[in-house]
Order: C-alpha cells, then sequence, then structure tokens
C-alpha cells in the first residue's frame, strides 16, 4: 500500500485548517505555503468538504475550516476521503479477488497487515497528531 501525493496533500490541508482554530483560511494561501498546486489543492479541498472533514465559506474573508472534531477523528478517516479502503491487497479486502484466495497463504497475512494499518492509523487523532508534534 503506498499513500498517494493526493493523500499527503489532504493531510496537510487539514493540518492548516486545524492550525487555523476557527478562523477560515483560504486555499491559495494554503496551497502556496504547504507547495500544493492550487488546482490540485482545490480538488482535494472538494473532497475533504464531501467527507464532512472541513468546510468552506465563499468571499473576502472566506475560506476553508475543519469541520470535524480533532479530538475523534482519525488519520485513518483523512486516507479513506482521499484513497477509499486501505488495503495491502485486493485479496485482503475481497476474497472473491482471484480463485486461489481461499488456499492462498498470503492472504491472511495481507488481512493482517491491514488491520494492524488500520488499528495504528485509527487510533491517531487530528488533535493528537498535531499537538503531539508540537511537544516533540
Amino acid at each position: 500500500m503506498e499513500l498517494t501525493r493526493r493523500s499527503d496533500y489532504a493531510c496537510r490541508i487539514i493540518r492548516a485548517a486545524y492550525d487555523s482554530k476557527d478562523a477560515y483560511v483560504s486555499v491559495s494561501e494554503v496551497a502556496e505555503r504547504e507547495n500544493i498546486p492550487y488546482a490540485f489543492a482545490r480538488s482535494i479541498q472538494h473532497d475533504l468538504v464531501h467527507a464532512g472533514l472541513l468546510k468552506t465559506v465563499r468571499g473576502a474573508k472566506g475560506g476553508l475550516s475543519l469541520a470535524c472534531d480533532p479530538t475523534t477523528t482519525t488519520l485513518l478517516e483523512v486516507l479513506e476521503a482521499l484513497q477509499g479502503p486501505i488495503n495491502m491487497s485486493p485479496c485482503a479486502a475481497d476474497s472473491g479477488y482471484c480463485e486461489r484466495c481461499r488456499e492462498c497463504e498470503f492472504r491472511g497475512v495481507w488481512k493482517r497487515a491491514d488491520d494492524l494499518m488500520k488499528e495504528y492509523f485509527g487510533s491517531i487523532t487530528l488533535e493528537s497528531l498535531f499537538e503531539g508534534q508540537r511537544r516533540a
């Protein structure tokens, strides 16, 4: 499993929204500060709004801000909002993926790796991630 550039940029956009607290921050400001192409940032912002993680307001004092509770929203939720379910291999999620899934000794390994990743990313709230980084 590889995190996409889109997911990396989404995490940066979420961090910018978190840092802005209750104020709105413009997408262009975030894109420039995080070195994200503006059109790409807008597209990602749309996905994050659709997932309920961000909210946006138009106008001179508009921009984006968090729409989720950073104390309960996890990194897993952010990643899955952009990439969909996280899986090491398609067969880990779908036993019908190939005819060998039932007897394949690797499928159990991939499923366990999925479980570990989901457990780990699901244990990291946005607040613990961003505040922990500041304390480190």
